[in-house]
């Protein structure tokens, strides 16, 4: 953007951080910005009216009121102008601070690290947030932002930081909701849209997503990291193994949901691990009572047909492999069990045909002559 930035951002969620004990408390909340450059807002204006006189009768366009053919169609209509959505993904189940419990301090402490890139990013931008709460609270979320965020100076005049009201003072804080709103379909878990996969695909070349906490890198979301060709091959094999048991109808409604999800998350970023909790906030719409264990199971169901699901030693959560370290983990982790357990099997027996000469298990049983074999192979090799 050449000359001024236009920032405008919603919420979507609330800051309660008890996210167990009341049904419906949302699993995330989210920060997301609608940015646009100052030669276009005539135009990003004029489209907001025209949008809010065919789908809401002049009223304002609030996310929670559309269904997902508006919410396309709005979505759709509004890249007649160029912009980008900014949004901050924090997950309240992770949060440990107790200090966060505070709503004033919640708010102030995630608006500084959301607020931020921008002040970094532009030199001269409006920001503009929808009221919240009493006028005290409005005045101390602004004085925090001028004393700790930025305020005008020398040598950058042109920075502003506005709440206002969405209907009547600054109605293109509407398009902030609308996608705010969009974001929360996506990645808040416990409210995912069923309609998450088509909002993704109708903003994802102008979205870039952060998550908080345990960010790897700033809005991963448009990650260009660049691999090399046999990781670029082992990544579109992996999805394409997923999509084509989607299609072809090959998995459980509990199965299909849970490798849609992985999906979203590849796409989001291809590095990033699903959560474990998040998985079961996904499982439990289609099987209430899913558990983190229910969750493994799908999972190891799953392989066994022949997908391909990793998880990361030492991290929680799963993921798609995207490079060929990924798999190289993934067997190594299984590799670290068996060689273990196989020797522990040979110091076993080793130990009864000392005392009872007669007593042969691995050649007694069915099957286990194979684990005699296996031991020979790790004997032979000289395999520790």
């Amino acid at each position: 953007m050449n000359t001024k930035a236009f920032i405008y951002f919603d919420e979507f969620g609330n800051s309660h951080l008890d996210t167990e004990s009341k049904k419906g408390t949302f699993s995330h909340f989210i920060y997301t910005a609608f940015v646009i450059d100052g030669n276009d807002l005539e135009k990003a204006k004029d489209i907001r009216e025209e949008l809010s006189k065919k789908y809401r009768e002049g009223s304002p366009l609030k996310s929670s009121k559309l269904n997902i053919d508006n919410r396309l169609a709005i979505i759709s209509k509004i890249k007649e102008v160029p912009f980008a959505i900014f949004s901050l993904v924090i997950d309240k189940r992770k949060i440990d601070n107790k200090n966060l419990e505070d709503k004033t301090v919640f708010y102030k402490f995630f608006q500084r690290l959301f607020l931020t890139q921008f002040v970094e990013k532009y030199e001269s931008f409006e920001i503009y947030f929808d009221k919240l709460g009493g006028q005290e609270f409005q005045n101390s979320l602004r004085n925090y932002i001028s004393n700790r965020v930025f305020s005008p100076t020398l040598f950058n005049p042109d920075r502003k930081y506005v709440i206002a009201d969405d209907k009547f003072e600054e109605p293109l804080i509407q398009l902030a909701d609308l996608f705010s709103g969009s974001v929360g379909k996506i990645y808040c878990t416990s409210h995912k849209d069923k309609n998450a996969d088509k909002i993704f695909d109708a903003i994802n070349d102008c979205l870039f997503v952060d998550f908080f906490p345990n960010s790897t890198s700033q809005y991963l979301g448009k990650y260009n990291k660049e691999l090399d060709i046999s990781d670029k091959k082992v990544a579109k094999l992996c999805i394409d193994i997923v999509q084509k048991k989607l299609s072809q109808n090959e998995t459980s409604i509990e199965e299909s949901e849970l490798l849609k999800h992985l999906l979203l998350v590849f796409k989001t970023d291809p590095y990033r691990l699903a959560e474990t909790h998040d998985l079961v906030d996904i499982i439990r719409r289609v099987h209430p009572k899913a558990t983190v264990e229910y969750v493994r199971e799908i999972i190891s169901s799953l392989r066994y047909k022949g997908i391909i699901i990793v998880s990361i030693e030492g991290k929680y959560g799963y993921k798609i492999p995207n490079k060929k370290n990924d798999l190289i983990g993934y067997y190594n982790r299984y590799l670290k069990s068996i060689i273990p357990m196989l020797k522990k099997m040979r110091i076993a027996n080793e130990t009864i045909r000392k005392e009872h000469f007669d007593i042969d298990i691995f050649n007694e049983h069915e099957n286990f002559h194979l684990i005699q074999k296996f031991i020979n192979v790790l004997e032979y090799e000289n395999i520790e």
